[in-house]
């Protein structure tokens, strides 16, 4: 029973170390929330709201995935995306969807930065978009939404 009790503490700490996190709001104390509420409006499904001008584009929060080399941590690569959606509803249905296209998006990246990538090489954005592409199309529909990436860096240690 004490071991019981033992085990259910550490897998309750890992789980608040690891969801903790996702509970954390802006912080630093209010500096620059004017400016980030200029440029976008948070949703709540994990998504931002983008200014005029972006109306059909749905973008995501930036997702992250460690670079490995063998079994060592080597780098860390950096991914900023989103959706072209013309369609309203479409749009809408997709913002809902999103925590489920975010871990489908961030389970594709981790495999590629995990075993796939080698560090300190170029990575294949045609493999990323195109992985990236088809979960897009299995949880949308195909044809509704074109996935287009912003940003991909890598930085290596």
């Amino acid at each position: 029973m004490e071991n019981f009790k033992l085990i259910l503490i550490g897998i309750v700490s890992a789980l608040l170390l690891v969801a903790g996190p996702a509970y954390a709001s802006g912080g630093g104390g209010g500096h620059g929330k004017a400016k980030e509420k200029a440029n976008s409006e948070p949703s709540a499904y994990g998504t931002k709201k983008m200014s005029s001008g972006a109306e059909n584009f749905l973008q995501f929060y930036p997702t992250a995935a460690t670079v490995f080399s063998g079994h060592t941590p080597a780098g860390l690569m950096h991914m900023e995306y989103g959706l072209d959606i013309k369609d309203q509803r479409i749009r809408d249905r997709a913002a809902k969807l999103a925590p489920r296209l975010r871990d489908a998006y961030g389970r594709i990246l981790a495999q590629y930065a995990g075993s796939l990538y080698t560090a300190g090489e170029v990575p294949d954005m045609q493999y990323l978009a195109s992985r990236m592409q088809g979960v897009t199309d299995r949880i949308i529909g195909k044809g509704n939404a074109r996935f287009l990436v912003s940003t991909l860096m890598v930085r290596d240690h």
